[in-house]
């Protein structure tokens, strides 16, 4: 009989396994008998032998009696058939065994035959020990095998999981080979104590490497698929909510929604659309349905994700995917450094649906996506939840949050629909403005009465818009004197609705504001309305200290000292990732309407500064470790990336803009002098480019223009490596360069004391990608392996599946040279291939990519807009600012001073840039550059035939447009005369050969 002792470590261990179990699986185990997992060995055995796919199941033989040793003494020593029972893997997961071979392999190769040992077990007690730990072992292994092989979709993902998944059983068959050995040599008890300590501290150790491993699979899935982070949108509202816990509960209670939502008995089809009026609190409502879920004692998946408009990392289904999906091979497998085939996305989305075993999907803002993407989002999530079969019909929820408008009602037709009523909100606004009520009562000393009869007003007024309620507060406690309070509650002045609210806080700003200051707010919101992603404040600050005079960037003295709040009111939020944003959607509407910003004029004035601020010695001349501490280059990501799309949403042939196209135009004739590289490929002008372009076709760099805005919008949108020639400005080398001297700062053994100053103007993710086309380009990553190891996704895509290859590790530029290594390097016959995304695929990515809108503000009428006229205060006469500048060596006036500076280099005389051939001196680098490249000459007018003969002149041109120019010249016609009547006799003879296919034979 086994001390009791003995038989607690077997009970504890049985126990802690029995809570893994299913009621389900806990009888199977319990009933199944060795017979049973024998009888179910031979059945898989003639299944395959009738399928002619034979596995050679004779390698479960050590197993099988090795087990079967093992569960005979088990059972003399516990007394009891119920720890033998769970030694038996249940026949109704016998299907696994097929992909289970190799591993049942090799537990029975580690474990000992025990019926030779019985005496030993009877004469040396301690040895029983060793028994319980065996048998903790199995039950481990059993709990990793079941928690995998219980997956609904676990055959269909097998191929994508299974390598990754069975590198846990590595730790489990070294223990049992370690039984064996205590075993075999008749351990004494100091020697098994001294095991179990070991063991224990064995696999800590495992455990540890396996979540460092678990985490690096989750930054390399992380940075596959680029998932914007939605869970500073949540923070964020769940932030407003803290203060108002009461908030949103009239939703709670209602009762098509308590349908949906009870995790019992969901409504069916277990969709819901919930809708309201803009600045309802319609995302509010959605952050406190999060919540709710996390809340389930079930622990269902939860899928949430906010929309925002014109923001292409969260305005279409893609980026919505990114976010709901993990599978680490799939990412392996894929040759694009970030998810973006459709066709790729929509098979995980279904294979992650389908492999869940409960989910809540709320979708928030989708009347802020894309016409085209809103319906694929509602189309794709409706016909998922729809098609679940009827057993599993309450598996998956899903929340559509959005406007109730027309397109939204041809969408979600027949759907159960919740309208945000004013009756709903009522109770939510009458508890925030009670709040905020009293804070006025004791900010302005006001009695109870009068704070009461203000928070009734409110109430009333906004007719269950709850942002502008928010907004009216805001305004009310913005007042600094009682009597500018009383003049805000007025009935003529009181705002009625969001627009209103919105021109009375404008009113407030410019009342307190300085003539300085308010051009300071105007200038945000421009750059906040016409952004092209979210600003951080450090880019902003950035923008503020250009000084175009000097042509540098001065953070100390022309940085904001205020906080954007102090300079915008209520209209801007920081949010907690450090980007600035406007409060809401309809306060951009509201600044483009009521024309404050002017989109067109906005544009055109952030595509001159981009090129101004690229024109800067600082990008001319060699970057040095000065002007990266100095900041010179913190606006650099953003005008590199963006002056292509603020330029085309800019261009106008409106009189009404010809100031500020003169001033675009000669800032793009100097970034293109400064900029354009040597390219030697003649790119392809389609139609539309040409037609966009044509209002600068009379200018002398017109045909530099076209080459620059068709590679820049390639560079911005290729999935592919780009030929170098391909590419027409050199600013990739000067980011690059950049980049380099940051990077060795952060490296140099001081970094300590500079890290924080580099990172308070360049943030702390400093080691970036260089691709243009990747999101990584801007936000990067905090380590340079982890950039270099996404680097090589872009460079050599194709991976080994073998995690333990180098060829894993460094992958293969092609997929030919992929397979040829796992063929000769990894020749198992269960080494498969995984589909990858084809050419077409990302072509495809490339056309469904969401092109940037572009707005033109409304003609507003100024009965209707304009505030009401306040009095004017005495304003100090403005300075005349010189607007020519004119050269004095040649004819050429420009507009800005900084540019003249540009242009007096080229007749300096100070040349300091010798070509490194001829020793010709030039003014500019670029100048100098430009030379050199014409050197190099090689394209030649020329080649041979295919019976020997020479065609062309054989002249040698310095580039490949050069040597197009001459083709389509008379002389170049003649030159490629015999080439084209070669081809012309080769396509003769084939429609011969096509219509007489006899004659040659």
């Amino acid at each position: 009989m086994m001390a009791t002792s003995q038989r607690s470590a077997f009970d504890r261990t049985l126990e802690d396994f029995k809570k893994t179990l299913k009621k389900k699986d806990h009888n199977n185990f319990k009933m199944t008998t060795f017979n049973d997992l024998k009888k179910s060995v031979s059945e898989i055995q003639a299944k395959q032998h009738s399928q002619r796919r034979l596995q050679n199941l004779n390698r479960l033989k050590p197993f099988l009696e090795a087990i079967e040793q093992y569960g005979k003494v088990v059972e003399v020593f516990c007394n009891s058939n119920e720890f033998v029972a769970f030694v038996w893997v249940a026949s109704a997961y016998a299907d696994a065994f097929t992909e289970l071979l190799d591993t049942y392999e090799h537990i029975g190769e580690s474990l000992p035959l025990l019926l030779q040992y019985q005496d030993l077990f009877h004469s040396k007690p301690h040895m029983v020990r060793v028994l319980s730990l065996m048998y903790e072992d199995i039950l481990k292994f059993h709990r990793i095998a079941l928690s995998y092989f219980q997956q609904p979709l676990w055959k269909q993902m097998f191929d994508a999981t299974w390598k990754t998944y069975k590198s846990r059983f590595s730790g489990i068959i070294s223990n049992m080979s370690r039984h064996r050995s205590l075993i075999e040599r008749q351990a004494t008890l100091s020697q098994i104590e001294d095991f179990q300590e070991s063991r224990r501290i064995e696999n800590d150790r495992f455990e540890a490497e396996i979540k460092n491993e678990e985490l690096r699979r989750s930054h390399s899935v992380y940075n596959w698929l680029n998932a914007t982070s939605i869970d500073t949108d949540q923070y964020h509202l769940s932030k407003i909510r803290a203060d108002y816990p009461g908030t949103g509960r009239w939703l709670l209670a209602n009762p098509t929604f308590h349908d949906w939502f009870n995790p019992q008995f969901g409504a069916i089809p277990p969709l819901l659309w919930l809708n309201g009026i803009p600045g309802a609190g319609k995302s509010i409502l959605a952050s406190l349905v999060v919540e709710e879920t996390q809340k389930l004692a079930s622990k269902p998946a939860i899928l949430f994700f906010y929309c925002k408009h014109n923001r292409p990392n969260q305005d279409n289904f893609i980026a919505l995917s990114r976010l709901l999906l993990y599978l680490y091979q799939k990412c392996c497998d894929s040759v694009e450094p970030v998810l973006t085939s459709p066709s790729v996305v929509e098979e995980l989305l279904v294979h992650a649906f389908a492999n869940c075993k409960g989910a809540y999907i709320i979708i928030d803002g989708l009347d802020e996506c894309p016409r085209v993407e809103r319906k694929i989002i509602a189309d794709w999530f409706k016909k998922l939840v729809e098609d679940l079969l009827p057993n599993e019909a309450d598996r998956l929820r899903c929340l559509f949050v959005s406007q109730d408008d027309s397109a939204a009602r041809k969408d979600f037709p027949g759907l159960a629909s919740i309208k945000i009523s004013i009756d709903d909100n009522k109770g939510d606004i009458e508890e925030y403005c009670r709040v905020q009520s009293n804070n006025l009562k004791d900010l302005f000393k006001l009695s109870d009465e009068r704070s009461r009869d203000i928070a009734s007003t409110v109430v009333s007024s906004v007719k269950g818009m709850f942002l502008l309620a928010r907004l009216i507060w805001i305004n009310l406690s913005g007042q600094t004197t009682l009597i500018g309070l009383d003049r805000e509650l007025e009935p003529n002045v009181f705002p009625k609705e969001i627009n209103g609210a919105y021109r009375r806080i404008m009113v407030r700003i410019d009342e307190q504001a300085s003539r300085s200051r308010m051009e300071d707010a105007l200038m945000l919101f421009g750059l906040l309305v016409c952004a092209k992603r979210p600003l951080h404040w450090r880019e902003i600050q950035g923008v503020k200290s250009i000084n175009l005079e000097d042509q540098s960037i001065e953070l100390e003295r022309r940085k904001f000292v205020v906080a954007p709040k102090d300079l915008c009111e209520s209209l801007v939020e920081l949010r907690s990732d450090g980007t600035l944003e406007l409060v809401h959607l309809t306060a951009k509407f509201f600044l483009v309407d009521e024309g404050h910003v002017d989109l067109i004029a906005e544009d055109m004035k952030l595509a001159t500064l981009c090129f101004d601020y690229l024109n800067f010695p600082a990008f001319l001349d060699p970057p040095t470790e000065y002007r990266v501490l100095n900041g010179d280059y913190v606006f650099m990501d953003y005008a590199v990336l963006y002056w292509i799309r603020h330029f085309e949403a800019g261009i106008s042939n409106e009189a009404t803009y010809e100031p500020q196209m003169k001033l675009l135009n000669e800032s793009l004739e100097l970034f293109i002098d400064h900029h354009l590289a040597s390219f030697i490929t003649h790119l392809a002008i389609s139609k539309r480019t040409s037609e966009k372009l044509h209002v600068f076709a009379a200018l002398p760099f017109y045909g530099e223009l076209e080459q620059i805005v068709v590679s820049a919008r390639k560079q911005l949108k290729s999935f592919g490596k780009i030929r170098k020639e391909e590419i027409a400005l050199d600013l990739v080398d000067t980011v690059s360069s950049v980049r380099k001297v940051l990077e060795f700062l952060l490296m140099s053994p001081n970094v300590a004391s500079i890290r924080q100053g580099i990172e308070d103007k360049y943030g702390d993710c400093l080691f970036k990608c260089p691709r243009f086309s990747c999101n990584f380009f801007t936000t990067g990553f905090r380590s340079a392996e982890e950039r270099d190891r996404h680097v090589l996704q872009h460079e050599r895509p194709f991976r080994c599946i073998d995690e333990a290859c180098t060829g894993f590790v460094f992958g293969f530029v092609s997929a030919v040279e992929r397979d040829r290594h796992v063929k000769e390097t990894h020749p198992a016959p269960d080494a498969q291939d995984q589909e990858f995304p084809t050419d077409r695929d990302v072509q495809q990515s490339v056309a469904n990519t969401t092109t940037d809108e572009q707005a033109v503000a409304a003609p507003v009428d100024a009965s209707e807009s304009e505030p009401e006229a306040e009095p004017q205060r005495p304003t100090k006469p403005k300075r005349v600012r010189q607007t020519e500048f004119k050269c004095d060596h040649c004819p050429k006036v420009y507009s800005k001073r900084n540019n003249l500076k540009s242009h007096l280099r080229t007749h300096s005389t100070d040349r300091p840039y010798l070509c490194r051939q001829c020793g010709r001196p030039f003014p500019r680098d670029s100048d100098r550059n430009r030379h050199e490249n014409g050197h190099t000459k090689n394209y030649f007018c020329g080649g041979s035939l295919k019976n020997g003969d020479r065609w062309g002149c054989g002249k040698a041109f310095s580039r490949a447009d050069i040597l197009d120019n001459h083709h389509k010249s008379k002389k170049g016609q003649a030159c490629l005369l015999p080439l084209r009547q070669e081809e012309e006799q080769e396509q003769q003879a084939a429609q011969l050969a096509t219509k007489f296919p006899n004659i040659l034979n």
